[in-house]
């Protein structure tokens, strides 16, 4: 095979760009999204080398090339608001983007993020170097199946934007896109074909790497990935959902509680990626100890171990208290975040970011409806040599540092809202 036609569809919106943030198809983000699953899917290093370069000590340029043909539509993301203009509480899609419409209300001038707008196509061609033996070509488009079909690309991607389908595959004249080296590239619409079409493409792909697990990086074909589809909402199932909402938020209370989600049905990707996000918003919303531990910390109580349960869903983690008063300002707001601070060798402070294990995915099925998956992804969360802190305080995880995760999906899990697929 010496290239491959890729037709691709825009699933949900895309915030991918340059250093500006100025919205467009690169193909270094593209790459990079290849490379990280690539690593997932437990590839070797050499592997990874000759397949897409090394930048390193005796560098070289790879063996795939991707060219990619884009007249896309660009738009400014915006945030659902209520007749008063107010962003909309119960909606969990404002919460999911909240970095990218930095507004409160509609009528601030706060920035908003350019995105490539959802349900257009754009073509990819992957050229493949004459040098390049077709078990690497075959790895590459297992790599291409994780990347299209688990991951998603741009800012945002964890949390569901981004997320792209491959909808069709041409070599040589030839539609190989259900039949690509044994791979499927399209999802049926049957429930028990979901779980069938995700479980056959994973053992063929672990086949064609022949994967090994890599270092300071989750991996697929471990206890410690896992994949759950969500079993959507309707009229008939809606107790499922009221249940799980009353359980999780048991013993909880607040002015800005989400406790009430503004839609009862799923049909489009926008109401899985709301529902989705309301799942998590619901469940952190004013979460113990957590928002105890902080607030008493704020008020600069002395606190033994203090412990934050959700830092794991991502740092760095704000909170605020509208009722309590900024020392310095004697207004009234007043709160910090959770950052992870790695300690130098010279004793210096330098704040990492660690993105969420939790990761939202919607697929388009071949019939034209949604699917939403929760993907836990599990590996190294604090590196040697690193700490949390909150206030300038030294504050934990817990012993299973995973625990608000897996309380989560469990939750979901026992009011039949979430099924494993693996």
């Amino acid at each position: 095979m010496k290239e491959a036609n890729l037709t691709v569809k825009v699933i949900t919106p895309l915030f991918m760009g340059d250093a500006k943030q100025v919205a467009e198809l690169r193909t270094q983000s593209i790459n990079g999204i290849l490379r990280w699953w690539f690593r997932a899917a437990g590839g070797s290093f050499e592997d990874e080398k000759r397949i897409f370069g090394w930048g390193g000590e005796n560098s070289n340029k790879g063996g795939v090339k991707l060219v990619i043909s884009q007249k896309l539509n660009y738009n400014e993301f915006e945030k659902e608001f209520d007749s008063d203009g107010r962003v909309k509480q119960d909606k969990g899609i404002n919460y999911l983007g909240f970095s990218l419409d930095q507004r409160f209300n509609n009528k601030q001038n706060k920035p908003r993020r350019k995105c490539i707008e959802f349900n257009q196509n754009f073509d990819i061609k992957v050229i493949f170097f004459p040098n390049l033996k077709e078990e690497y070509i075959k790895k590459f488009f297992a790599t291409l199946w994780f990347a299209f079909n688990l991951g998603n690309f741009g800012s945002r991607s964890r949390r569901g934007f981004g997320s792209l389908m491959i909808e069709k595959i041409e070599s040589e004249c030839k539609d190989i896109t259900n039949n690509c080296f044994g791979l499927s590239f399209n999802i049926n619409n049957n429930q028990n074909d979901v779980k069938k079409w995700i479980t056959d493409n994973l053992n063929k792909i672990r086949e064609i790497i022949k994967s090994n697990p890599r270092n300071l990086i989750p991996y697929v074909f471990s206890d410690n990935f896992k994949i759950y589809r969500i079993n959507k909402v309707n009229k008939e199932s809606y107790s499922n959902f009221s249940n799980w909402l009353t359980t999780a938020q048991k013993e909880r209370c607040g002015k800005y509680l989400k406790n009430s989600w503004g839609v009862n049905n799923i049909n489009t990707w926008q109401d899985l990626l709301d529902f989705m996000g309301f799942l998590i918003m619901a469940y952190r919303s004013y979460r113990k100890p957590d928002y105890d531990t902080a607030k008493n910390i704020l008020k600069n109580q002395n606190i033994q171990n203090p412990v934050f349960e959700r830092a794991i869903f991502g740092l760095s983690l704000n909170f605020f208290y509208s009722s309590l008063t900024n020392p310095k300002t004697s207004k009234n707001g007043y709160g910090d975040k959770i950052d992870l601070v790695e300690i130098t060798n010279n004793r210096e402070k330098q704040t990492l970011r660690r993105a969420s294990p939790l990761m939202i995915k919607i697929l388009k099925t071949s019939s034209n409806n949604y699917e939403g998956f929760f993907i836990v992804a599990k590996s190294v969360f604090k590196p040697n040599n690193s700490r949390l802190e909150f206030k300038g305080k030294e504050v934990n995880l817990p012993k299973d540092i995973w625990l608000a995760i897996d309380n989560f999906i469990d939750s979901l899990k026992s009011n039949n809202l979430l099924t494993k697929i693996k």
